[in-house]
């Protein structure tokens, strides 16, 4: 194995033991510069390994990238995420009650939703996003929020746990936007973190309509705990290309798939 090889290697290695790092620091580590850094990052053994922002990087995938904090992995393909924010904005309709689980794309919804002032004040959000919550505050919109409590997660932004499922349980819902944590080429949904897939199970039986928002970067992963089928959603809005017969299985199961 050549020199650039082995140090592509050790870049994975070395994100397998540190969640985020700067890419000062990984050039330091490695004794190369921060342009030969970011060379190796584009390659085809890393470009679908990582991901970049605010001039650090992180695993793509794994539970260990989970714990990358959620400030970084929001502005992860924003563009991307704003395109599929965008679709979602206008599947609600006035007086509904919409839950939008915490994910990398919920608080750019709730952006995107301030900007039809008329809209969200006439809907009531179910959320279980403490980023959403601080984004109201500070922007000082004017909508009915119901904060779904339990255990917070100070780097995720979130509320997560039995208490939080359960108070799920206790509400109905119009409609839910979710984001899987992996999908995999048998449509397979999976979570990281067995709190994520517990919400997004209970989410989906209160709620008549659910919405799967879907990365690129999401396919194909499997995680370890099993949520669902992608062909248990009503709406899937992504960037994907689905294969042909992946294409008949979700016309079968009446699935409505918006292309960004």
């Amino acid at each position: 194995m050549g020199k650039v090889a082995l140090r592509r290697k050790k870049i994975i290695e070395i994100l397998g033991s540190n969640p985020i790092i700067s890419l000062t620091d990984l050039a330091c580590l490695l004794d190369v510069t921060t342009e030969t850094i970011r060379n190796d990052l584009k390659s085809t053994y890393l470009i679908d390994k990582v991901v970049q922002a605010h001039g650090s990087v992180a695993l793509a995938h794994t539970t260990n990238a989970r714990d990358v904090p959620y400030s970084f992995r929001k502005e992860v393909n924003s563009q991307v995420k704003n395109k599929i924010a965008d679709q979602a904005c206008q599947l609600i309709s006035p007086g509904q009650v919409v839950v939008i689980e915490h994910n990398s794309i919920s608080v750019m919804l709730i952006h995107l939703l301030s900007q039809n002032p008329e809209l969200l004040s006439s809907i009531t959000v179910i959320t279980n996003s403490f980023s959403i919550m601080q984004y109201v505050q500070e922007k000082q919109l004017e909508t009915h929020i119901i904060f779904l409590g339990g255990t917070f997660s100070l780097k995720q932004e979130n509320s997560f746990g039995a208490t939080t499922v359960a108070q799920m349980k206790n509400l109905r819902a119009d409609i839910s936007f979710l984001s899987p944590g992996a999908i995999n080429e048998k449509l397979e949904i999976t979570a990281y973190k067995e709190q994520d897939a517990e919400l997004q199970k209970e989410i989906m039986k209160s709620c008549k309509r659910n919405v799967l928002l879907v990365e690129k970067n999401k396919y194909p992963e499997i995680a370890m705990w099993n949520v669902n089928l992608a062909t248990d959603y009503d709406e899937i809005i992504t960037e994907l290309s689905f294969s042909s017969e992946q294409e008949k299985c979700l016309y079968e199961h009446k699935v409505n798939v918006i292309t960004i």
